[in-house]
């Protein structure tokens, strides 16, 4: 499969229903600023690698998907979700990323956490995942790749892409496009069995619109005493578009009363703060409200 150049990835916990740049603005002028965050190309193993900060925290990446790069080093891609992890990584803590894409997140938590599992399995993010990888000796050790896609079931899946693999929204949900492959499955019970019984856990996940079949299933994984969790909700991938609140609304229900009695924060680009209306919402018997942001969950 030939490599593809990515577009520019949905916002984390923004809106689902259309692309664009994180501070909203044209693609025109930003993005040639943004990819201008790089540093001066180096040569590592013939792949050209260059250095990108986010979240106060610096590695290596490779020359693909330049603009994207650009954006996070410039600090206009999605700085509250660095913060969000940031905050609740420990030298002790393991790092689960779901959806891991091209390697952001598990790059940056790669820093501070003590393990980190990417779980990816868009063939052509893996090339590039592996190569930003690769270009960091000293946070490799660290970082283990499971090339399969987390579902409630084990077994062979169809995902597929809205416009090629490696577009940062392949997806489960997208199993009937033009473009799609067939990947393996792992559980959350599998998933568990790979752990240590008491290290701290943080979960990523960013799957687009799989959320509302994921978590649901998580319970071999939020047991644990010390826990986080960081969900980007793609409400229109799952529930499809138009009206659709009679759809999402109980798909929501059933994600948040998995984290009933935990405390809720809304991370929206570039802001993070205390969700009091969901805690509460989530206490009723009967879905009432739909989530288009992220939300962090932290077990008290």
């Amino acid at each position: 499969m030939s490599p593809t150049r990515s577009r520019t990835p949905y916002i984390f916990g923004g809106c689902d229903d259309k692309p664009g740049t994180p501070d909203g603005k044209s693609r025109s002028g930003r993005l040639t600023v943004a990819a201008q965050a790089y540093s001066v190309p180096a040569r590592s193993s013939g792949v050209h690698v260059k250095t990108v900060t986010a979240g106060g925290v610096s590695f290596q990446v490779g020359d693909d998907n330049r603009d994207y790069w650009g954006q996070v080093s410039a600090g206009v891609w999605e700085p509250a979700t660095f913060e969000a992890i940031g905050r609740h990584l420990t030298p002790e803590t393991t790092f689960l990323d779901f959806g891991t894409w091209i390697g952001p997140v598990s790059l940056f938590a790669a820093k501070t956490a003590k393990r980190v599992i990417s779980f990816e399995p868009d063939p052509e993010a893996l090339r590039q995942l592996r190569e930003n990888i690769a270009a960091n000796p000293d946070l490799a050790p660290k970082i283990e790749i499971v090339e399969k896609a987390v579902w409630p079931t084990g077994g062979t899946l169809t995902m597929g892409a809205r416009t090629a693999p490696g577009d940062s929204m392949s997806s489960m949900m997208h199993k009937d496009a033009e473009v799609s492959w067939k990947v393996e499955a792992i559980t959350p019970a599998a998933v568990a069995a790979m752990l240590e019984p008491n290290a701290p856990l943080f979960i990523k996940i960013d799957v687009e619109g799989a959320e509302y079949e994921i978590v649901p299933a998580l319970g071999p994984l939020l047991n644990r005493p010390r826990i986080a969790v960081l969900i980007a909700f793609h409400p229109r991938f799952a529930a499809g578009g138009g009206f659709r609140l009679h759809r999402s609304f109980p798909m929501t229900k059933r994600v948040f009363d998995m984290f009933r009695g935990w405390q809720h924060y809304r991370v929206r680009r570039d802001s993070i703060r205390r969700a009091p209306r969901t805690e509460f919402l989530t206490r009723l018997p009967f879905p009432c409200f739909e989530a288009k942001s992220g939300y962090l969950f932290v077990k008290p």
